[in-house]
């Protein structure tokens, strides 16, 4: 990453404690999403996601669900890769990196931006609904600030394996809107 992704699009902040997690989440919509994806239901996953994999600490997640060109400046700008891609991960490196600054209790988090565009393509090849491949987008944005890896073909396998679990568990338990 060729820098830390200040994020000045920030808009729509929900938060949640469950249990020892807390997390704090904002949504930028510039591109059109199923009505079903909306800030509760992203609340409900990432939490679920977040004590599936152990996260103990307070946590700022910060969405914006965009363009191919959008996300393709950005991976030009901070990836020096002049194309588009489906999501693109910014953890926060301290607490001046978050939208407005992170509270004194919220140690972890981070930027997500995902391509609606290249979501509606990769949901049409999975024969999935585009609401499921942004909720799978979503995980692995999430998985990426836990510190997971996709950079060689064994992690990646690995993280792909790890987002169906996690969106299949979700999805059968008592809580997903």
């Amino acid at each position: 990453m060729a820098g830390v992704f200040r994020h000045p699009f920030a808009r729509h902040w929900l938060a949640t404690r469950v249990g020892e997690l807390a997390l704090s989440l904002s949504l930028d919509v510039l591109a059109p999403i199923p009505d079903r994806l909306t800030g509760s239901t992203l609340e409900s996953l990432l939490s679920f996601v977040l004590r599936a994999e152990g996260a103990g600490d307070d946590w700022v997640l910060a969405f914006r669900f965009t363009s191919d060109e959008d996300i393709r400046t950005l991976h030009l700008q901070f990836m020096d890769l002049d194309s588009p891609t489906d999501i693109l991960t910014f953890p926060y490196a301290g607490p001046d990196d978050a939208p407005f600054g992170l509270p004194e209790n919220e140690r972890a988090g981070g930027d997500i931006v995902i391509s609606v565009e290249r979501a509606a393509t990769q949901a049409a090849e999975a024969r999935w609904s585009l609401f499921d491949e942004l909720l799978f987008l979503s995980i692995h944005g999430t998985l990426h600030l836990l510190g997971w890896d996709d950079r060689d073909t064994r992690s990646r396998d690995a993280m792909l394996g790890r987002q169906e679990a996690l969106l299949g568990e979700w999805k059968a338990s008592p809580v997903p809107l």
